[in-house]
């Protein structure tokens, strides 16, 4: 129990006075969501979960920009809307693929939550296998550099994962 402490203690000193705190944070709020999702498809299927869930984030994301459109002096919503006119075919196509992936996982983890596993597990997998995907396309796509340690690491976490899968 020490050992835990005193790594905690030497983490937090370590992300102290910087934007990871913020990040740190919103992990662990972050955290709860799949608990939260396997409690409410207890009583729904997937596919109501994607629209009520989808219509609540609709519903914050209007109220937030008619907020800024509101109160927010600088207009910014205005630059928003000319920034939106200038994308080319391919970033839209880009922001459909983006929109149908979003949908799609969505509808897979929800079956997943309620089926198969527990959160914590789901969770992270999911997390896990973005790791090794967004490693893999930086290293393939965009000729990213990663030391030793950090593949590493990939592979620990991997390692973690079929640990903790095994009944």
């Amino acid at each position: 129990m020490y050992n835990i402490l005193h790594y905690i203690i030497i983490s937090y000193k370590y992300i102290k006075n910087k934007m990871y705190n913020y990040m740190f944070g919103l992990s662990i709020m972050k955290s709860f969501t799949p608990y939260f999702r396997k409690h409410v498809l207890t009583t729904l299927n997937s596919h109501d979960m994607l629209f009520i869930n989808t219509f609540f984030i609709s519903s914050i994301v209007f109220a937030f920009f008619l907020y800024k459109l509101l109160f927010d002096k600088s207009k910014p919503l205005i630059e928003t809307f000319k920034n939106y006119r200038s994308l080319s075919l391919t970033q839209l196509v880009a922001l459909f693929v983006m929109g149908f992936l979003a949908v799609g996982s969505s509808i897979f983890i929800y079956e997943f939550d309620k089926n198969y596993n527990t959160p914590l597990i789901n969770s992270m997998f999911m997390r896990a296998s973005s790791t090794i995907s967004l490693i893999l396309v930086g290293v393939f796509l965009f000729e990213e550099k990663y030391s030793w340690k950090q593949i590493a690491g990939v592979f620990l976490t991997i390692f973690g994962i079929l640990l903790l899968s095994q009944n």
